[in-house]
């Protein structure tokens, strides 16, 4: 069985903490290497420094009367009485490969031991007249310069050598080490608390946007993920998966919502042609006949609702739109053409709007005969029914309209009003007109799947558009479709003042 995979949160741990030990790491031994090297070439300089001043007193003489000394005795008395050597360091004199002379005092190492003799004598042989070298032995390193002294009339064969204690020097480095060492771990230590801390929180979205993931399910979308501030991309996730479940949820319900609506729609048919084959005579010929103009009527009736229905279900398709460049004076010169087919109506025409826009004709033209058809529907023969196109700036009334009603922010507008004489809508019922299946108390008993207003809305929102309608009781209404243009949209050349064409009749 394969142990739990690490969370983010130990992953990101364990690399910060990762990183900063390499670096502190990396760090300590960069400086160890640098402070070692800088202790050597400063021993180094020390023996050379000694060796030098003892070349200088050499050719001094007794008597600093720039006479060399004759006699090595004399000159390494001379040197020794002079020098004084530190803790760490000792002088010793050999004449004849014998110790002649060597510096006092109590210190961790004695300059006289076979091993620092040997050493001595293996390097003046193999370097000749002087070298440096370094000898492991009274439990320290020991770091020692032997120089071959010749002095005039001087037969005798004289070494001075000069050794320092470098391994109690480096100890201090060592000790140095040490100590960062610990302050690193102790460093580290409140590094990775901070950063587990500091991760906590961070990732503590992420936590809730898993629960919440193993939680929603199609029956319960209701969990959300508690977000303090968005100041994080992880935070920034949590957002935009609530703001997801929102419109998840919003689209389930309202799903759930249509699916009732039709059945509701679809059964009333169903039960009529159920009752009237229940209740048909086969024997009456005109009870065959009337049953039968009654099921073709009520199947019409289902086929306009399920034509709808598919409608409205591509809409959300992104081939729904087919859009492309189009004058608004034929448009609207097309509308009115089919919109006087309607009904007996006094039909007018009011189109100021000129120019070019790119929309779907065909979705343009079905949701304005729409308007018509219910402009139709709910007024008496012989009003007036007006049709109207117009251009609506951005920071004009109706352009900020548009923009609160949920249309795309565009530089202007194409307006495209329906407007009759009608029953108008009551006041109650102007907030929910364009829902699917709903109708206006005043209007329950009309004919009507109830989803052409609905159709409406749908073809103006794929535009980026929106829909909007104003109307009074008794007097009539007037819906308007604000569709944004673009940078493709443009105004004819020598465009009127006046509507390029107004026509009224009543189309019997």
């Amino acid at each position: 069985m394969k142990g739990r995979a690490w969370s983010v949160r130990q992953r990101l741990l364990a690399l910060v903490v990762a990183v900063m030990t390499v670096g502190l790491v990396v760090t300590g031994l960069v400086n160890y290497a640098l402070g070692y090297r800088s202790l050597a070439e400063r021993v180094d300089a020390e023996l050379l420094q000694e060796q030098a001043e003892l070349m200088l007193l050499a050719q001094s003489g007794p008597e600093q009367d720039g006479r060399p000394y004759q006699d090595a005795d004399q000159l390494f008395l001379a040197f020794l009485q002079t020098a004084v050597a530190g803790e760490d360091e000792a002088l010793l004199a050999l004449v004849d490969g014998q110790v002649a002379l060597y510096s006092g005092g109590e210190r961790p190492f004695s300059v006289r031991h076979p091993d620092v003799l040997a050493a001595v004598e293996e390097l003046a042989v193999a370097e000749g007249r002087a070298g440096v070298t370094s000898v492991r032995t009274q439990g320290t390193t020991l770091r020692m310069l032997v120089t071959d002294v010749q002095l005039p009339e001087e037969t005798r064969e004289a070494t001075f050598v000069v050794v320092i204690d470098l391994g109690r020097q480096s100890t201090q480095l060592t000790r140095q080490a040490l100590t960062y060492a610990g302050l690193s771990l102790a460093v580290l230590t409140v590094a990775a608390l901070l950063a587990h801390l500091s991760l906590g929180r961070l990732l503590r979205p992420l936590r809730d946007l898993q629960q919440a993931t193993a939680q929603t399910t199609t029956d319960d979308l209701s969990r959300r993920v508690e977000v303090e501030s968005a100041d994080t991309e992880v935070a920034e996730l949590a957002v935009r998966y609530n703001e997801m479940l929102d419109r998840i949820e919003a689209g389930v319900r309202e799903q759930r919502q249509f699916l009732d609506d039709a059945a509701h729609e679809l059964r009333t048919p169903l039960t009529v042609i159920r009752g009237n084959a229940e209740l048909l005579d086969p024997r009456d010929a005109e009870d065959v006949e009337a049953s039968r103009r009654l099921v073709l009527d009520e199947v019409d009736r289902m086929q306009r609702l399920v034509d709808d229905l598919l409608m409205l279900a591509r809409s959300q398709r992104p081939d729904f739109l087919r859009p492309a460049e189009t004058d608004v004076t034929e448009l609207a010169v097309e509308a009115m053409d089919r919109m006087v087919a309607l009904g007996p109506r006094a039909w007018r025409l009011d189109a100021d709007a000129e120019g070019v826009v790119e929309v779907d004709r065909q979705r343009v033209l079905q949701a304005v005969v729409q308007l018509a058809a219910n402009a139709v529907k709910f007024s008496d023969e012989g009003s007036v029914v007006e049709l109207s196109t117009a251009w609506a700036d951005a920071g004009s009334e109706q352009g900020r309209r548009a923009r609160e009603l949920g249309a795309r922010p565009a530089p202007r507008y194409l307006v495209l009003g329906v407007g009759d004489q009608g029953i108008g809508i009551p006041t109650e019922s102007r907030e929910r007109v364009f829902d699917r299946f709903a109708r206006a108390e005043n209007a329950a008993r009309t004919e009507g799947s109830g989803l052409g207003l609905p159709i409406v809305r749908v073809i103006a929102e794929s535009h980026g558009g929106a829909v909007e309608v104003e109307s009074e009781e008794g007097v009539g209404s007037t819906f308007r479709i604000f569709l944004p243009a673009g940078a493709a949209s443009r105004e004819a050349d020598g465009a009127a003042e006046q509507p390029t064409d107004v026509r009224e009749g009543v189309v019997g």
